[in-house]
């Protein structure tokens, strides 16, 4: 090998024979053999062109073998990059850094906008649930009733106004079991309307944080994807 694969990278066997990095093995071959003819030592070169014809003879010798000009050219690229950044090689593909970015910013800005309108719609949810949890308490009196089963359907039986009522068991998180004693609200005024006596607190806490983290979340990935927009990212 005319040099060590290390010294590559320090070495330019295209400009040695006089040929673009992109140049084809024909053009190669073509471009070492009219060198070849000019810098031999038995055609009378001066000492100088004797060697250069060593040089022109290491290039060719890499860049004569496809497998090792492909290895040359990994090497070549890798340290003009570290020296000098991205340079146009036989092999590089073209740069597209910039339109990626761009895309992205866009998505982080759309992306920002639906879970910043995910937030408020899970707060209005929210609202609406303890609002509706409020009406359906408000006037109600609390009390205990046990739950039984009629035809199939959960009743729950409980003392009203000094009456003993059964109705059909209200909608409730959890199913209760035949027996059991479960808690429930009547209006005075009509003891057969009746609604569960269930603690909300958690459901509405646990909404409350979704809410919050998507509020916080939307902002910052409008924020993000504006600016880098704002750069010309």
């Amino acid at each position: 090998m005319p040099t060590r694969v290390r010294d590559w990278g320090q070495v330019d066997f295209y400009a040695a024979l006089g040929v673009e990095a992109t140049a084809s093995d024909d053009e190669i071959v073509r471009a070492y053999r009219t060198l070849a003819k000019q810098l031999h030592p038995d055609a009378g070169a001066t000492p100088a062109e004797v060697e250069q014809f060593k040089i022109v003879t290491d290039a060719y010798e890499v860049l004569g073998d496809p497998h090792v000009r492909r290895e040359y050219d990994r090497v070549r690229v890798a340290e003009l990059t570290l020296v000098r950044g991205p340079v146009p090689g036989r092999r590089a593909a073209p740069p597209r850094r910039t339109e990626f970015t761009r895309r992205r910013a866009w998505i982080a800005l759309v992306a920002g906008v639906v879970v910043t309108i995910a937030a408020v719609a899970v707060a209005y949810l929210t609202w609406s649930l303890r609002a509706r949890d409020a009406d359906e308490r408000a006037g109600t009196v609390a009390v205990t009733a046990v739950r039984s089963e009629i035809d199939g359907v959960a009743h729950v039986t409980f003392e009203a106004n000094g009456e003993r009522v059964t109705v059909p068991e209200p909608p409730r998180s959890e199913a209760g079991v035949v027996g059991t004693v479960v808690k429930v609200r009547y209006d005075p005024d009509d003891p057969h309307r009746v609604v569960a006596d269930e603690d909300h607190t958690p459901r509405d806490i646990t909404l409350a944080i979704v809410a919050l983290k998507l509020l916080v979340g939307g902002p910052v990935f409008v924020g993000l994807g504006a600016r880098r927009l704002a750069r010309g990212a």
